[in-house]
């Protein structure tokens, strides 16, 4: 079975810990998809020792696709930030799978020119988007869209309000989603089978 990196949350604890957090559920995802999930940690260090013990830590696990995950804001944890960007570009230049979930796909729009704007009503909820004409029912926990289609990109899916929802890469095997596939009582054929089209042979 196919390994896939999955990039973690960091919170702090009650304690001052600084914990890196993944909720089973998109493990569990994962694993339903048919790949193994890997967790990636976080290095703590500097910027430069930081990235490369996180790359020494790729290639010695040779993940065969990647995921950002969701959960937190851009800019919150610079360590973080420092990482996907990192695995981003790592992505590209190895041409690797990669998808990035809600925050990752707007951490893969920002980076390719698109600038994030809060909206409303995309907190908690369950609304419609449109893909290839047909409208698909996903949740949605995100504040932030994207203002316009990122550079080499295309929009895939919108909101019936016209927030972007989905893109993909012009030239690379990456995409992004701002519906959490994980949060569901029982995952959706829809999102296993989008899941395995990007990331199969």
């Amino acid at each position: 079975m196919k390994i896939i990196a999955v990039s973690q949350r960091l919170e702090k604890s009650k304690y001052g810990e600084l914990r890196a957090q993944l909720d089973s559920n998109l493990l569990n995802f994962v694993y339903k998809s048919g790949y193994i999930p890997v967790p990636i940690p976080y290095f703590i260090y500097n910027k430069k020792k930081s990235l490369k013990c996180l790359s020494l830590w790729i290639k010695k696990i040779k993940p065969d696709g990647f995921i950002l995950s969701g959960g937190d804001d851009i800019g919150k944890f610079k360590i973080r930030d420092w990482s996907e960007l990192f695995i981003l570009s790592f992505a590209k230049r190895k041409r690797i799978r990669l998808l990035g979930i809600c925050r990752g796909m707007q951490l893969i729009a920002k980076k390719h020119g698109s600038r994030l704007i809060k909206v409303k009503n995309h907190v908690n909820k369950n609304h419609f988007i449109i893909m290839n004409k047909k409208k698909i029912k996903v949740n949605s926990y995100h504040n932030m869209a994207l203002d316009n289609c990122p550079k080499n990109f295309q929009i895939t899916s919108r909101a019936e309000d016209g927030v972007i929802e989905s893109i993909k890469s012009n030239y690379y095997k990456i995409e992004g989603w701002m519906w959490h596939p994980e949060r569901y009582k029982s995952f959706k054929n829809f999102d296993i089978k989008s899941f395995k089209r990007l990331f199969s042979e």
